[in-house]
């Protein structure tokens, strides 16, 4: 019997203090860690083929910056040393890469982040810029963040003298901080590229309209060059609904237009926030391009073109989301990334006692009129969630935002009701 002299590398990669996937050319005996990351200070984990085993002693920290070696040891003693090297990437040219999606996190905040419990009504918005998950409840307290890698809680960002009533992210790395302002009051825009900066007015209008306005923004492009922010107006419970947004148009870095969009003539309106208020999202930095928007008990994405009109819808009543009256449809986000726009859109639950929990779904709508199809680049509908007690506020949002080089896109969400926070990550790496 002759032990055999076969030993490859099956996988490897870093696995503390996070996720690095390691690509094996075995021809050239190498394993490429495709990434501008640090990467100094990892812990590692590799699989040898059958039969072999690894030499190294993997868990000890390297700096893996610096090029390492791992080994594989044949039955027979012969030993296979691959050289470890983390090398910089190139762009695939759209999108994100299928294979390299990722789950980061998905845990119940209220005891490990110390969120308010279901029960209490908070209007939540997201966003990510400066390496960090900002969570804001709209209460009047300062925001939170978190490590985006990880979910742990790193402290309160800066806020100043400002009141939050809602936040969000650009695609230039800045952080939208909004004031609530009630019929006749006055909301405000402030900006700011670091959570420990205190951010700087942007813009502030008047709100000559009849209904609230500030629980909830979104943003496409760069608000240093050229972006769309928008502003949902919410209803006012037993007393009106309404149609009505905002929009703050930048260019050169500069704001050059405000005005308030009434939607009522294309027979849409909404309620109170943060249950049955809309989120209206622009679908690109020019704001010709219109916007989408979806919201309960509706259930049904709409694409408003420049001109005004409905130009596409989804139905999310549909089989293939199964969105009836017991999930809240109002949750939406909408970035570019890499030559493609992405609609984020998050189902959330308004009863997860009844095993109703929330579903993830990403659309590729680079071309807007595209949703109508449903089809989905990256879905969970199968989120696992952890409050089951009774229904609470179904409040929740979903953010997206890229790395600043530019390589990683990363998706998160919380759903206030169901009890849970989570995030995703892909990448446009070329492998």
């Amino acid at each position: 019997r002759v032990k055999s002299s076969n030993a490859k590398a099956m996988t490897f990669k870093l696995v503390d203090p996070y996720l690095v996937e390691g690509f094996i050319n075995d021809d050239a005996k190498e394993i490429y860690l495709f990434t501008t990351d640090d990467l100094n200070g990892f812990s590692a984990e590799a699989v040898a083929s059958a039969h072999a085993t690894v030499k190294e002693d993997l868990t000890v920290k390297k700096n893996y910056n610096d090029e390492q070696v791992v080994t594989m040891v044949a039955h027979d003693g012969t030993e296979h040393a691959y050289k470890i090297i983390k090398k910089y990437p190139t762009k695939i040219p759209y999108g994100f890469r299928q294979e390299s999606v990722r789950q980061l996190f998905n845990f119940e905040p209220v005891s490990r982040l110390g969120f308010p419990e279901y029960t209490v009504t908070v209007n939540p918005t997201l966003a990510y810029a400066d390496n960090a998950l900002v969570v804001s409840m709209g209460d009047g307290n300062a925001p939170v963040y978190l490590d985006p890698l990880t979910g742990v809680k790193k402290g309160e960002i800066n806020v100043g003298s400002v009141v939050v009533g809602s936040v969000t992210n650009d695609e230039g790395g800045n952080i939208l901080i909004t004031t609530h302002a009630d019929a006749g009051g006055v909301c405000s825009i402030y900006r700011t590229k670091s959570v420990n900066t205190a951010p700087e007015l942007l813009h502030s209008f008047d709100n000559a309209t009849d209904v609230p306005v500030g629980y909830h923004v979104k943003v496409h492009g760069n608000i240093d060059t050229e972006a769309v922010i928008v502003l949902t107006h919410e209803g006012v419970a037993g007393v009106t609904e309404t149609s009505k947004y905002t929009k703050v148009v930048v260019s050169g870095g500069a704001v050059v237009s405000s005005e308030t969009i009434d939607l009522a003539g294309l027979g849409l309106s909404w309620g109170a926030a943060p249950t049955n208020a809309a989120k209206v999202v622009p679908v690109s930095a020019k704001a010709e391009d219109g916007v989408m928007l979806c919201y309960y008990s509706r259930n049904i994405i709409s694409y408003i073109n420049g001109n005004g009109a409905i130009a596409a819808e989804l139905d999310l009543g549909s089989d293939a989301f199964g969105a009836n009256g017991n999930y809240n449809t109002n949750v939406m986000e909408a970035k570019s990334y890499n030559n493609a726009t992405y609609a984020i859109h998050l189902i959330t639950s308004h009863f997860p006692m009844w095993g109703v929990g929330p579903k993830l779904s990403v659309f590729d709508i680079t071309s807007p009129t595209s949703i109508k199809d449903g089809k989905t680049v990256l879905a969970n509908h199968n989120i696992e969630w952890y409050q089951t007690a009774a229904a609470g506020c179904a409040a929740a949002d979903v953010v997206a935002g890229a790395s600043a080089d530019g390589f990683k896109i990363y998706i998160f969400y919380y759903d206030h009701n169901a009890g849970v926070i989570g995030g995703y990550v892909a990448d446009c790496i070329d492998i």
